[in-house]
Protein backbone atom coordinates (compact mmCIF):
# COMPACT_ATOMS: atom_id res chain seq x y z
CA UNK A 1 0.00 0.00 0.00
CA UNK A 2 1.38 3.57 -0.76
CA UNK A 3 1.95 5.79 1.70
CA UNK A 4 -0.81 8.44 2.47
CA UNK A 5 -0.16 12.16 1.29
CA UNK A 6 0.87 14.48 3.53
CA UNK A 7 -2.90 16.36 4.92
CA UNK A 8 -2.78 20.13 6.65
CA UNK A 9 -5.96 19.05 7.54
CA UNK A 10 -8.21 15.87 8.93
CA UNK A 11 -11.39 15.76 10.14
CA UNK A 12 -12.53 13.51 13.24
CA UNK A 13 -15.44 12.43 13.41
CA UNK A 14 -18.82 10.19 13.79
CA UNK A 15 -21.63 9.85 10.22
CA UNK A 16 -21.95 13.96 10.31
CA UNK A 17 -18.42 13.96 9.13
CA UNK A 18 -18.52 10.87 7.09
CA UNK A 19 -21.56 12.26 4.83
CA UNK A 20 -24.39 9.16 6.61
CA UNK A 21 -26.25 8.07 4.16
CA UNK A 22 -24.25 9.40 0.93
CA UNK A 23 -21.00 8.76 1.63
CA UNK A 24 -17.63 9.80 1.73
CA UNK A 25 -17.93 12.11 -1.31
CA UNK A 26 -21.25 14.03 -0.82
CA UNK A 27 -19.90 14.58 2.76
CA UNK A 28 -19.15 17.96 4.05
CA UNK A 29 -15.20 17.36 4.01
CA UNK A 30 -15.40 16.71 0.47
CA UNK A 31 -17.39 20.02 -0.26
CA UNK A 32 -14.96 22.14 1.57
CA UNK A 33 -11.97 20.15 0.15
CA UNK A 34 -12.94 20.77 -3.59
CA UNK A 35 -13.96 24.32 -2.84
CA UNK A 36 -10.91 25.63 -1.16
CA UNK A 37 -8.66 22.73 -3.47
CA UNK A 38 -7.11 21.38 -0.49
CA UNK A 39 -6.98 17.86 0.26
CA UNK A 40 -8.86 16.68 3.69
CA UNK A 41 -9.14 13.54 5.37
CA UNK A 42 -12.14 12.28 5.96
CA UNK A 43 -12.00 10.74 9.23
CA UNK A 44 -15.27 10.30 10.58
CA UNK A 45 -16.90 6.64 11.50
CA UNK A 46 -20.95 6.00 11.50
CA UNK A 47 -21.82 5.80 14.96
CA UNK A 48 -18.29 7.05 16.90
CA UNK A 49 -18.34 8.83 20.22
CA UNK A 50 -15.91 10.69 21.16
CA UNK A 51 -15.09 8.01 23.75
CA UNK A 52 -13.42 5.64 20.33
CA UNK A 53 -12.90 8.54 18.41
CA UNK A 54 -10.35 9.02 21.12
CA UNK A 55 -8.68 5.59 20.71
CA UNK A 56 -8.31 5.85 17.39
CA UNK A 57 -6.97 9.46 17.49
CA UNK A 58 -3.26 8.45 17.25
CA UNK A 59 -3.59 6.17 14.04
CA UNK A 60 -6.39 8.34 12.33
CA UNK A 61 -4.55 11.78 13.20
CA UNK A 62 -1.64 12.45 15.26
CA UNK A 63 0.71 9.90 13.57
CA UNK A 64 -0.41 11.86 10.27
CA UNK A 65 0.99 15.43 11.85
CA UNK A 66 -0.97 17.74 9.65
CA UNK A 67 -1.56 21.40 10.99
CA UNK A 68 -5.72 21.50 11.76
CA UNK A 69 -8.16 18.77 12.83
CA UNK A 70 -11.75 19.78 12.97
CA UNK A 71 -13.44 17.84 15.69
CA UNK A 72 -17.40 16.93 15.48
CA UNK A 73 -19.16 14.51 17.24
CA UNK A 74 -21.83 14.57 20.02
CA UNK A 75 -24.85 13.28 18.55
CA UNK A 76 -23.90 9.90 19.23
CA UNK A 77 -22.93 10.42 22.98
CA UNK A 78 -26.36 12.08 23.72
CA UNK A 79 -28.13 9.19 21.91
CA UNK A 80 -26.25 6.54 23.91
CA UNK A 81 -26.76 8.39 27.44
CA UNK A 82 -23.34 8.92 28.10
CA UNK A 83 -22.73 10.84 31.21
CA UNK A 84 -22.32 14.45 30.13
CA UNK A 85 -18.99 14.76 32.57
CA UNK A 86 -17.55 11.84 30.28
CA UNK A 87 -18.31 13.49 27.03
CA UNK A 88 -17.03 16.57 28.02
CA UNK A 89 -13.81 15.13 29.45
CA UNK A 90 -12.88 12.73 26.17
CA UNK A 91 -13.08 15.81 24.13
CA UNK A 92 -10.92 17.63 26.18
CA UNK A 93 -8.58 14.64 25.76
CA UNK A 94 -8.94 15.14 22.19
CA UNK A 95 -8.31 18.40 21.93
CA UNK A 96 -5.41 17.96 24.23
CA UNK A 97 -3.58 15.05 22.47
CA UNK A 98 -3.89 17.20 19.60
CA UNK A 99 -2.04 20.33 21.12
CA UNK A 100 0.32 18.35 22.41
CA UNK A 101 1.24 17.05 19.28
CA UNK A 102 1.16 20.69 17.31
CA UNK A 103 -1.62 20.01 15.60
CA UNK A 104 -4.56 22.92 15.72
CA UNK A 105 -8.12 21.56 16.75
CA UNK A 106 -10.86 23.37 15.58
CA UNK A 107 -13.99 22.65 17.49
CA UNK A 108 -17.48 21.84 16.12
CA UNK A 109 -20.48 22.52 16.73
CA UNK A 110 -22.99 19.93 16.11
CA UNK A 111 -25.86 20.49 13.93
CA UNK A 112 -29.14 20.68 15.56
CA UNK A 113 -31.26 17.42 15.52
CA UNK A 114 -35.41 17.10 15.29
CA UNK A 115 -35.59 14.81 18.52
CA UNK A 116 -36.57 17.40 21.67
CA UNK A 117 -35.46 15.56 24.03
CA UNK A 118 -32.30 14.55 22.54
CA UNK A 119 -31.72 17.96 20.97
CA UNK A 120 -32.33 19.88 24.84
CA UNK A 121 -28.90 17.17 25.80
CA UNK A 122 -27.15 18.06 22.45
CA UNK A 123 -27.63 22.36 22.77
CA UNK A 124 -26.14 21.72 26.63
CA UNK A 125 -23.12 20.45 24.86
CA UNK A 126 -23.01 22.81 22.46
CA UNK A 127 -22.84 25.57 25.23
CA UNK A 128 -19.99 23.68 27.06
CA UNK A 129 -18.30 22.82 23.96
CA UNK A 130 -18.34 27.14 23.03
CA UNK A 131 -16.82 27.90 26.43
CA UNK A 132 -14.29 24.99 26.49
CA UNK A 133 -13.05 26.93 23.29
CA UNK A 134 -13.25 30.42 24.48
CA UNK A 135 -11.28 28.67 27.57
CA UNK A 136 -8.53 27.26 25.87
CA UNK A 137 -8.03 29.72 22.78
CA UNK A 138 -9.86 27.40 20.04
CA UNK A 139 -11.84 28.37 16.95
CA UNK A 140 -14.88 26.81 16.30
CA UNK A 141 -16.70 25.97 13.73
CA UNK A 142 -20.23 26.87 13.50
CA UNK A 143 -22.05 23.91 12.17
CA UNK A 144 -25.38 24.30 14.06
CA UNK A 145 -26.20 28.01 12.00
CA UNK A 146 -26.82 27.02 8.63
CA UNK A 147 -29.55 24.71 9.83
CA UNK A 148 -30.94 27.35 11.70
CA UNK A 149 -31.02 29.90 8.59
CA UNK A 150 -32.09 27.36 6.67
CA UNK A 151 -35.07 27.08 9.12
CA UNK A 152 -36.68 30.23 8.47
CA UNK A 153 -36.74 29.88 5.16
CA UNK A 154 -37.48 26.15 4.45
CA UNK A 155 -38.64 23.47 6.33
CA UNK A 156 -36.01 21.42 8.54
CA UNK A 157 -36.76 18.75 6.34
CA UNK A 158 -35.11 20.20 3.37
CA UNK A 159 -31.70 20.41 5.62
CA UNK A 160 -32.08 16.50 6.81
CA UNK A 161 -32.51 13.26 5.74
CA UNK A 162 -33.88 11.61 9.00
CA UNK A 163 -34.05 14.21 11.62
CA UNK A 164 -30.44 13.56 12.47
CA UNK A 165 -28.40 13.52 9.04
CA UNK A 166 -27.46 16.41 6.95
CA UNK A 167 -29.30 15.87 3.13
CA UNK A 168 -27.01 17.29 0.42
CA UNK A 169 -28.46 20.75 1.18
CA UNK A 170 -27.69 20.74 4.84
CA UNK A 171 -23.95 19.10 3.94
CA UNK A 172 -23.31 21.57 1.45
CA UNK A 173 -24.12 24.39 4.56
CA UNK A 174 -21.74 22.17 6.71
CA UNK A 175 -18.98 22.47 4.45
CA UNK A 176 -19.60 26.89 3.65
CA UNK A 177 -19.52 26.70 7.66
CA UNK A 178 -15.75 24.85 7.50
CA UNK A 179 -14.86 26.46 4.41
CA UNK A 180 -14.81 30.37 6.29
CA UNK A 181 -12.73 29.18 9.36
CA UNK A 182 -10.57 26.78 7.31
CA UNK A 183 -9.65 29.82 5.15
CA UNK A 184 -8.85 31.87 8.50
CA UNK A 185 -7.20 29.18 10.24
CA UNK A 186 -4.48 28.49 6.98
CA UNK A 187 -4.36 31.92 6.16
Amino acid sequence: MPPMPPYRVIALGDSLTYGYPFGKNMSWVEYASKELKLPILNQGVNGNTFREMLRRLTIDVLDLKPELCIVLGGANDVYQGVDPKLIQSNFAKITELLLENKIQPLVGLPPPIEDEVFEKELAKFRRWLKAHAKERALKTIDFYAPFIDAKKKKPISACYEDGVHPSSKGYQGMAKAAIKVLQQALG
